[in-house]
């Protein structure tokens, strides 16, 4: 989708570095405030580390966290499959 990588990886780097704030690298998500948690709670690297945060607690991780993750990894696939092209 990026025209050249240059702009692929700045595209990448405003992705990644919020994602990962939101996943709690940063700042621990326990020790988030209630409405960054639950923004957290819907992007895909914080639904993937709460869903394994409660596994590894010894608990279903439940059902949100896995269709948030369902739901990107639909989302994502079915716009790759869009985007592909042969060259």
């Amino acid at each position: 989708m990026a025209r050249t990588t240059q702009g692929a990886n700045v595209i990448g780097q405003l992705l990644f570095y919020p994602m990962m704030f939101f996943a709690g690298l940063y700042f621990p998500r326990e020790l988030m405030p209630d409405l960054l948690r639950h923004i957290s709670d819907w992007t895909p690297l914080g639904a993937a580390v709460h869903a394994l945060q409660t596994s590894m607690q010894g608990a279903f991780p439940g059902y949100a966290p896995l269709l948030v993750l369902a739901g990107y990894a639909l989302l994502f696939g079915a716009l790759a499959v869009k985007q592909f092209k042969w060259e």
